[in-house]
């Protein structure tokens, strides 16, 4: 693990919630917005996108592996990085880890710039129907540290809380 010097850990309200919704039609985002698979992204880049989508909310888990860790997360077969496009310029990303039973979409966010124009809702919605392509269960947790609309927007797009619990997480000093 990298040093933590920079770091403290600290109590965060965690919910888990599975998807409990009706898969996202292929065709119900805009034209102007796309995902394509980002297929074995080296560390660097990845980092780049996943520091620059996760800095507001303190994302530290990938930042807290060390290169050869995080090296084997993006080129196992069952991790999935996907980017999310508008106007093809890379609007965010969500990332995806399938097991035989379930897929959890790891991480999901949009680049500051991105945030406020309404593509949240397609971010989730592009993510759950990737995630459900393999027709196993889709879950994935989110913090009081996300966004303040995060929780909710889940829930409405079919999301339910499995589970509240009080984790504790590094974060940014």
């Amino acid at each position: 693990m990298n040093s933590l010097s920079g770091y403290k850990k600290i109590p965060v309200k965690t919910w888990f919630l599975t998807y409990v919704g009706e898969l996202p039609k292929a065709n119900s985002l805009e034209d102007s917005i796309s995902f394509k698979r980002w297929k074995n992204p080296s560390v660097e880049e990845y980092l780049e996108i996943y520091e620059e989508v996760g800095r507001k909310w303190g994302w530290t888990g990938r930042l807290l592996k060390s290169t050869e860790e995080l090296t084997e997360i993006l080129q196992s077969e069952n991790n999935e990085v996907w980017l999310f496009k508008v106007e093809n310029k890379v609007a965010g990303f969500f990332e995806l880890l399938r097991s035989e039973s379930d897929t959890e979409i790891v991480y999901l966010g949009l680049k500051p710039e991105w945030i406020g124009k309404g593509l949240g809702r397609k971010l989730i919605q592009a993510s759950v129907y990737m995630a459900g392509q393999n027709g196993e269960k889709i879950w994935l947790h989110t913090c009081e540290r996300d966004h303040a609309s995060a929780l909710q927007a889940y829930q409405k797009l079919g999301f339910k809380i499995e589970k509240e619990t009080t984790l504790m997480e590094y974060y940014p000093e």
